[in-house]
């Protein structure tokens, strides 16, 4: 008995104390941190293609997002701040977590006598580790020693998911112009009047799909992301009327004088919504597909302003203006979808964009499928 249980203890300890695997990195979200004065985003372009080429082919089961999908969800979130100051590693590591990725990679740009100088580096924001660093001015060779360096860090096996962005734009704009000769007085003469009614509507929708979760289950039919909605509304009504206007002023003979009066109605709304939600994309044997996308709720906050002016016989009198704010209007969460047919030498790839009839909504996405290298 004594055996069997020191047997047992050893093998206990055994479980318990035995190395640990590191759990690789499934997502890395790539943030240009370069000044404005050295050239900002532009500057490390070419570096930021040559890390995603490699990493696409190298490490195919990696989710990569960059400074665009981060300001999509900022947006919404009004975080735009975590893009700016502030700690490097710590604005990484936000960025990262809001983004769900595994990594956080930083790239830089500094300009000099003999040309441009990178910098990339690597970050787990779990443990503040760095994964890899790499430092030079051939973005080619650097992009291939940091996914080397990365190496055992990424997985090269994965379930098939898609990544990438959907996007909904909605623009309207109306103008209508008229032209009389104003309200009727006895008092005014040579009246022009004119009035312009004004109404513009923008609709933004985008859809980033997020990397799965580990654990969670992995469908190429199905990914959550998150989706961010922004709307905003004007509608105007603005006169103006110009003439003349009979005055008679103290200590003066009456006489016809010059008036001019403006006046303005503005009703302004804006707001939106986020939130993860799902996104199912289906594909058939001849290539023919459609991707759906669930919208969030949300809401809008207005205002209403008056703007009043006018010149006429005496003394000029100040503008007026007022301002009423409007009870919040909520939004529905809705869907759209879109329908498009793949090259079928490149069944990957699910790209285009589409003007609906309308010739005011544009849908336009741009995915890919992430699956384990060399598989078909």
């Amino acid at each position: 008995m004594k055996t069997i249980s020191a047997t047992l203890f050893v093998l206990i300890l055994a479980f318990f104390f035995q190395p640990v695997l590191a759990q690789k990195g499934s997502s890395i979200v790539i943030h240009d941190n370069t000044s404005p004065a050295n050239g900002g985003e532009n500057a490390t372009s070419d570096l930021r293609k040559e890390l995603t080429s490699a990493l696409n082919r190298e490490k195919p089961c990696v989710d990569l997002m960059d400074d665009q999908d981060i300001r999509n969800l900022l947006e919404s979130e009004r975080e735009k701040n975590l893009l700016e100051g502030g700690d490097p590693q710590q604005v990484l590591t936000d960025i990262a977590n809001l983004m769900g990725a595994s990594y956080a990679m930083s790239v830089s740009a500094t300009p000099g006598p003999g040309g441009t100088t990178y910098t990339v580096f690597v970050m787990d924001p779990q443990t503040g580790k760095t994964m890899a660093r790499q430092t030079g001015s051939d973005p080619k060779q650097m992009a291939e020693n940091i996914v080397k360096q990365l190496g055992s860090s990424l997985p090269d096996d994965c379930q098939p998911h898609w990544v990438g962005v959907v996007k909904y734009d909605y623009t309207s704009n109306e103008t209508k112009v008229t032209h009389d000769a104003g309200a009727m007085h006895a008092s005014t003469r040579n009246t022009k009047r004119s009035s312009t009614v004004s109404y513009s509507a923008q609709n933004n929708i985008v859809a980033t799909l997020l990397p799965p979760k580990p654990g969670s289950p992995v469908s190429a039919s199905k990914t959550m992301a998150r989706v961010w909605m922004r709307s905003k509304i004007i509608a105007e009504k603005k006169q103006e009327t110009v003439g003349e206007v009979y005055c008679r002023m103290k200590g003066e003979n009456p006489s016809w004088k010059g008036y001019n009066l403006t006046y303005s109605e503005t009703t302004t709304q804006t707001g939106g919504g986020a939130d993860n939600l799902p996104v199912s994309i289906s594909l058939d044997s001849d290539g023919n597909y459609k991707i759906v996308v669930k919208t969030p709720g949300g809401t809008l906050l207005g205002k209403f302003e008056t703007n009043r002016s006018e010149t006429s016989c005496g003394p000029q009198n100040p503008p007026t203006k007022e301002a009423l704010s409007i009870p919040e209007q909520k939004m529905d969460a809705s869907a759209f979808d879109v329908t498009g047919k793949t090259d079928t030498k490149s069944r990957d790839t699910l790209a285009g964009s589409k003007t609906m009839p309308d010739g005011k909504t544009k849908i336009s996405w741009q995915l890919r499928l992430v699956k384990p290298k060399g598989k078909k």
